[in-house]
């Protein structure tokens, strides 16, 4: 997960998944593409069949286009599907800009290969999976189209301008036939450089209700995640860790798991041990019967209460890294009629996805290959060629359908157990695996952080100076180990609130490291998480000190912004703010803007003999254009119910060096029976494309927390809520 929305100083996180990625090593071959095109990262992959790697197979007319003699599509994704319908997204620009069918379209996972890096390597995060390829997808699918008419064209000896390619067949006079049985034809061709597009009013899928590809395989039970893959012969490895962060096992006695009928083999792994057995069952005994000794670990003694001393102090020291300083803050606060201010913090949150860490690897002949559930396929591949001590290239990979991303699998954490395994066992595959305790454990986490936000008001209440203070542990320093040192500027801290769409004459936001290492990596809208729920709910604090309407005080910060007003406008009117509600009930409001896309909420909400019910969210998202409008309604409504949870119940303490929370009987998720109604709509505004996974997450929380804020007659200003109330 990422942005690219945070232009900053060189000590700042650049979020962009180009930085991430390309942080990480790998080589994109870069072609010109028209204007349409010029979307995200430069330079692009190349589109021709020779930089398809191991994915190059017959019937390849560009890496992402296959046509088969019977005329069915195979499209080659780039991304990795983690539920959120991006190859539905590829399948429906490759059937509009190709000419088929998306029913004869199947998606498969590129292999890593030059054609599916961009900046330098193949991953899938930060909402790029749709607008970072769109462009380049449509370019690639009418390359594939003109070519399969230069093929017809050839064999009926016509002028290809007389060449018509519509539902899988190509027409010329009384000429047809369907594409496939030119195909092997139209893949000798070179691709043309410079395409023509089809118009977008012609398009039968993109901006119209398309089923998911993968929704019927679910239905029926049919899809095929990590834990489900299966090789002939394959032994389970469970792993066995220390849960202390970055902990590791000195010593074990490995006869008490030998002992276990079907139990083969004891592994030394990355922080733990490994049992592998002939069944999962008896791999998971064996790794119980294991006794081990937990290597003293530096981490021993971080506590959350500790830590939340840190962040306190952080937020009054005088050294802090500088990301904006607009104006002139500190006259803008002396000539104040009136100044506000106010401390926000929220705790470590895990990803928690449905699928803990599973991979299963096969090392033969000095070759590895692995099946993963990944977003960062090159980052995994080198992680197992060195783990390995092999070369990149004697590694082949392939992505698995991920039980859950949301961000967690952007680390390779679970990779070198899975290649150590496999090593002990040449020739056999081997499925190494994690159970609940591991993943909540040793998984990686949001970080804690607190802020500090002070707003200077004028006679009139209008804002005329803001300083945020943002403090707390470094996400970059655990995602990327020595890519910051202390006292530098963490961009993931600061995410979205360096260029505030709010007019603000005088503006000064910072940082204060107060690092301890707990695992942490992006979540689903990495920074943007925390910091929308700081700046929304001090924005409806500045707005009750200024004797305003919430939403009229952020019509007035935006009176110069048409877009961002308009989003504004267009919630409050669909959100019905200011309407009457039930004894009990009141509205929270809050906007954001992030991943080039911007979002505002309206949160209906009560509090019931001190329990909070939600009882309706209206969003809003402009991201330019929706490609894919049943998905993008479901990302909207799944990213509400995740900040919902989050917001209300979710959250990581520590206790020496270790997560208190071990399983979902400890860490409470939102239930079903808890979930709102979710209304959303979407303005098409016609700006470059935006995200949808992530941005309409942050506005939920503040949204929500200024509603129960209202109905408690008193802010609340830490999460989850349901440990505010309690305080």
């Amino acid at each position: 997960m990422d942005t690219h929305m945070m232009p900053s100083p060189a000590t700042a996180l650049d979020l962009s998944r180009r930085a991430i990625l390309a942080g990480m090593g790998g080589l994109a071959i870069a072609v010109s593409l028209p204007a349409r095109a010029q979307q995200g990262a430069s330079p692009v992959p190349a589109t021709n069949a020779a930089a398809a790697g191991a994915n190059a197979q017959g019937g390849m007319l560009t890496a992402y286009v296959v046509v088969k003699p019977d005329s069915k599509i195979v499209m080659i994704s780039p991304t990795t599907e983690m539920g959120q319908g991006s190859q539905t997204a590829h399948a429906a620009i490759i059937a509009d800009e190709l000419g088929v069918d998306i029913a004869s379209v199947t998606v498969e996972t590129a292999i890593p290969a030059d054609a599916y890096r961009w900046g330098g390597s193949m991953g899938s995060g930060g909402s790029w999976g749709v607008r970072r390829w769109s462009a380049h997808l449509h370019r690639a699918a009418a390359q594939a189209r003109e070519m399969l008419v230069q093929a017809a064209a050839a064999r009926w000896k016509v002028d290809p301008a007389s060449v018509t390619l519509a539902d899988g067949r190509l027409s010329s006079g009384k000429n047809s036939l369907p594409i496939g049985e030119v195909a092997a034809d139209a893949a000798k061709l070179t691709p043309p450089e410079n395409p023509t597009l089809r118009d977008r009013t012609t398009f039968r899928y993109v901006g119209h209700k398309v089923p998911r590809l993968d929704i019927p395989a679910k239905v029926r039970g049919q899809q095929v995640y990590s834990l489900d893959f299966r090789l002939p012969g394959m032994l389970y490895a469970c792993a066995r860790l220390n849960p202390v962060f970055h902990g590791d096992i000195a010593r074990f006695d490995e006869a008490p798991a030998l002992a276990v009928k079907g139990v083969k083999k004891v592994v030394k792994v990355k922080d733990g041990v490994a049992v592998l057995a002939d069944t999962v069952w008896a791999a998971i005994k064996g790794a119980d019967a294991l006794t081990v000794t937990l290597a003293p670990s530096p981490q021993d003694k971080i506590s959350s209460t500790a830590l939340a001393a840190m962040m306190r102090e952080g937020l009054g020291a005088a050294q802090a890294a500088p990301s904006k300083n607009n104006g002139d803050v500190d006259a803008a606060f002396k000539a104040a009629a009136k100044t506000v201010t106010a401390d926000y913090a929220v705790p470590y949150i895990s990803h928690a996805p449905m699928e803990t860490w599973s991979s299963t690897a096969l090392f033969k002949d000095g070759k590895l290959e692995i099946w993963a559930p990944t977003q960062v396929q090159d980052r995994s591949l080198r992680t197992a060629a060195a783990t390995a001590g092999i070369a990149n290239e004697a590694v082949t990979l392939h992505t698995l359908s991920l039980g859950g991303g949301f961000g967690r699998r952007l680390v390779d954490d679970g990779v070198p157990g899975s290649v150590q395994c496999a090593m002990a066992m040449p020739g056999t595959p081997v499925k190494f695996f994690w159970r609940r305790e591991d993943e909540m454990e040793r998984g990686y986490y949001r970080p804690a952080q607190m802020a500090r936000l002070t707003g200077a008001l004028d006679a009139k209440g209008n804002l005329t100076g803001l300083a945020i203070r943002t403090t707390g542990p470094s996400m970059r320093r655990e995602f990327l180990p020595g890519s910051l040192k202390d006292g530098e500027l963490d961009g993931s801290s600061v995410q979205d609130l360096t260029d505030l769409r709010y007019g603000l004459p005088n503006y000064r936001l910072d940082y204060a490291m107060r690092h301890v290492a707990v695992t942490a990596a992006p979540w689903r809208a990495v920074g943007a998480t925390q910091n929308a729920f700081f700046l929304e709910c001090f924005i409806d604090e500045l707005a009750a000190a200024a004797g305003k309407d919430p939403v009229a005080f952020r019509r007035e910060l935006l009176k110069d912004d048409a877009r961002a007003l308009k989003v504004v406008e267009t919630a409050a009117a669909k959100g019905n703010w200011g309407a009457k509600l039930p004894p009990g009930h009141a509205q929270g409001f809050a906007y954001f803007a992030s991943f080039n896309a911007l979002s505002a909420h309206v949160v209906e909400a009560s509090i019931v003999d001190g329990v909070p019910k939600v009882h309706k969210v209206t969003a809003v998202l402009d991201c330019g254009s929706v490609v894919l409008p049943d998905g993008a309604r479901s990302q909207m409504e799944g990213g509400v119910i995740m900040s919902l949870s989050t917001a209300l119940f979710e959250a990581v303490t520590v206790l020496d060096g270790k997560a208190e929370q071990r399983n979902f009987d400890s860490y409470r998720l939102m239930r079903i029976s808890e979930a709102p109604a979710v209304d959303v709509h979407f303005i098409e505004s016609g700006e470059s494309l935006g995200g949808v996974g992530e941005p309409g997450l942050p506005p939920t929380t503040p949204a929500l927390v200024n509603a129960l804020s209202t109905a408690l007659g008193r802010r609340i200003r830490s999460l989850p809520v349901v440990e505010a109330l309690q305080a």
